[in-house]
């Protein structure tokens, strides 16, 4: 196998990976909504240690494996792929920013909540009007950059 079909394998699996996360994150924050004890949303939670490992696992396959067929095949100035990577690099900072401390906040909550019905501080958290609104927005640029790339959008 050449250098240009094993990059370009390696780079789906990593957009596969980042779907696989994305998706694990709508369903875990989804279900942490429906929770109805302390025990259901450290359930959950157990499952956002995978997305924590698999999403910037992916990103960074994605990132190399793309860099890597950018140089050795496409070149830039292309749209599809500056724009694919200007989403997959905002998306990497702006989820960290975004996610990652609502999330903290409902682990803390989580921890610090007695065995059995949920508790007010933590249902808080679990109901952060952010959170339930940006969470299933980096799964939809994401798909917006697949389309970009099989498509192959120039500039106008």
């Amino acid at each position: 196998m050449t250098l240009y079909p094993a990059t370009l394998l390696l780079h789906l699996v990593g957009v596969i990976g980042l779907f696989i996360a994305l998706s694990l994150e709508v369903a875990v924050v989804s279900r942490l909504r429906v929770a109805k004890t302390t025990t259901q949303v450290h359930e959950w939670l157990t499952l956002s240690r995978v997305i924590d490992v698999l999403l910037p696992v992916s990103a960074v396959v994605i990132l190399i494996s793309g860099l890597v067929l950018t140089f050795s095949a496409w070149g830039w100035g292309h749209a599809w792929i500056e724009l694919s990577l200007g989403l997959l690099v905002l998306l990497g900072l702006l989820g960290p920013v975004i996610n990652g401390p609502r999330m903290k906040a409902i682990r803390v909550a989580a921890q610090a909540a007695p065995e059995g019905s949920i508790s007010p501080a933590l249902r808080q958290a679990i109901f952060h009007p952010v959170l339930r609104v940006y969470v299933p927005i980096p799964g939809l640029v994401a798909l917006g950059a697949v389309i970009m790339m099989v498509l192959k959008l120039d500039w106008l």
